[in-house]
């Protein structure tokens, strides 16, 4: 009996979920209200959890499509206090442009993730209420990338700032330098509409860059400095790649939480071709997060063998498959990185490949030509 009433309850709620936002409804303009405000309370109760079990797939709907203030509206309405709901709020600021609230909402994900209240860690779980996401990392990386953009802390040094110019940072990613009269690589998603284009190195000075190229059906892109270069990255000569090759992924993931020296990461190549047999990639085990894109995938000799350009989606393959991927991630192969540069008279450096080094020696040379691409808006 008791079933039978909790399912009905189920079917009834399954009924009143909406996601259509009435502006001129006096409730909805006070749930907005509070959203600005960072006034938002959620419930933690048995029934609300319930509510938010057959309203989740709506709002991971929302958030596909950036329905930002549906997004925050269905949260208010449906969602229970654990990290998940305030990470969605979190993109539904960000969305809306709020980037101080957002910093709030992403925080208050982080502060539920740690909570001893409530057990909602959704990190290291197959199925969980967490939509594929994992927490804390998910929350982590879009609060450093606000950081990045305009610290929290006013006493905090700004991190890959502009010269010159006061515009926002939007995102950053990582480019590496090909050539020594100032040209960059670097992917087209990194400085897609992007109003003005930096590029830094460690223990240099930003420099402005033009955007004078670009493929975005390869997601590549070529900058020019307006300064030359003086160290450049070598290209393996003639292209040898292998499914269990050593190789080592030097870039600038999470920029403001991790290291601004530059992250070194380690991995073996897994496959010959990306996603369903698209030969112009190849997979890799090496780790990447957030700003790695367009950053140079090295041999043990320290010789480009292809560009850092996606991951697995692990949220979507969640909900596809039930399943999360674990360290699927794709590298552009650098034959097709080549045709872009000699398409452009770029003339690059190649070379056979070197003698295995340590994979510290490898970073630091990979150091020297490889920096921080920094989009602004407009």
């Amino acid at each position: 009996m008791r079933l039978g009433l909790f399912l009905t309850g189920m079917i009834l709620l399954a009924g009143c979920t909406s996601t259509v936002v009435d502006k001129n409804d006096s409730a909805t303009a006070a749930r907005h209200d509070a959203f600005k405000s960072a006034n938002v309370n959620l419930p933690m109760g048995t029934l609300e959890a319930a509510e938010w079990t057959i309203s989740r797939p709506a709002a991971y709907e929302l958030l596909a499509a950036g329905q930002w203030r549906e997004l925050a509206d269905l949260v208010q309405r449906k969602a229970i206090n654990n990290d998940l709901a305030w990470y969605y709020l979190g993109r539904s600021a960000e969305g809306l442009g709020y980037t101080d609230l957002a910093r709030t909402y992403y925080q208050r994900s982080l502060e539920r993730t740690n909570s001893e209240k409530y057990s909602q860690r959704c990190q290291g779980k197959v199925m969980s209420m967490c939509d594929g996401f994992d927490f804390p990392d998910v929350a982590q990386a879009r609060l450093a990338s606000l950081q990045a953009a305009a610290p929290a802390d006013p006493a905090a040094p700004p991190v890959a700032t502009k010269e010159g110019g006061g515009n926002a940072l939007l995102r950053t990613g990582t480019g590496f330098t090909v050539d020594t009269s100032g040209f960059v690589v670097t992917n087209y998603h990194v400085v897609q509409a992007c109003g003005a284009v930096s590029y830094l190195l460690t223990n240099s000075s930003s420099v402005d860059a033009t955007v004078v190229a670009s493929d975005p059906s390869n997601d590549l892109a070529l900058l020019k400095l307006k300064k030359p270069s003086k160290a450049v990255a070598v290209f393996q000569d003639p292209e040898k790649l292998r499914a269990g090759d050593d190789i080592i992924v030097f870039g600038y993931p999470l920029l403001g939480q991790l290291a601004s020296t530059g992250n070194l990461t380690r991995g073996s190549v897994t496959a010959l071709s990306g996603l369903r047999d698209d030969a112009r990639y190849f997979q890799m085990s090496a780790p990447i997060q957030l700003g790695n894109s367009g950053g140079p995938v090295l041999n043990a000799g320290g010789r480009v063998t292809g560009i850092v350009t996606y991951k697995l989606n692990a949220a979507r393959e969640l909900k596809a498959t039930g399943d999360i991927s674990q360290n699927v991630n794709f590298a552009l192969k650098s034959s097709v990185l080549r045709a872009f540069l000699d398409s452009n008279g770029v003339k690059y450096a190649r070379a056979e490949n070197a003698a295995a080094q340590a994979a510290a020696d490898v970073g630091a040379e990979a150091a020297k030509f490889t920096g921080i691409v920094g989009c602004y808006k407009s």
